[in-house]
């Protein structure tokens, strides 16, 4: 059976234009070892639309396609998309297949260190540097140093 290998649960909602959007990126492993990238899209409370953006390929271009979708809809001029936490909750592909969730290639943070700073780092003092900046008033009259050029 098919597992999800990563997934990525996107929204967009804006209530000035009743927009509710839903999009779902997933990388799939088949059973002979290939992967494939899907996404599912459309209206919360909907039946999203799925769409197979690549399959049968090896995982480092399936996550090329994964990334390059989520970077266009997060970085979207119009209806730039934002997690979604309960995404899953929506999601027929996610209800489908089960998340394989050691392949996920995720870092266990409590087997990372705390980083102390280092004693004998030298800081080089900053001076400031003062600069004398004429401070420009506007009395309501362009050039007013040259006002006996002006005829009223």
């Amino acid at each position: 059976m098919p597992t999800i290998v990563r997934a990525e649960y996107l929204s967009y909602y804006n209530p000035s234009s009743n927009s509710d959007k839903l999009f779902n990126v997933f990388i799939v492993l088949a059973d002979d070892g290939t992967y494939s990238c899907l996404t599912e899209n459309g209206r919360r409370g909907s039946n999203l639309v799925r769409r197979v953006v690549c399959e049968g390929i090896r995982r480092e271009q399936a996550e090329q396609k994964f990334w390059g979708k989520v970077r266009g809809k997060r970085n979207h001029r119009d209806t730039p998309y934002t997690n979604e936490s309960f995404g899953s909750n929506y999601s027929q592909i996610a209800s489908q297949y089960k998340f394989n969730s050691q392949s996920n290639n995720s870092v266990n943070t409590n087997a990372l260190k705390t980083v102390e700073p280092k004693t004998n780092v030298i800081s080089f003092p900053v001076e400031k540097t003062e600069k004398q900046v004429q401070k420009v008033t506007q009395n309501g009259i362009l050039n007013s140093s040259q006002l006996d050029s002006l005829e009223f």
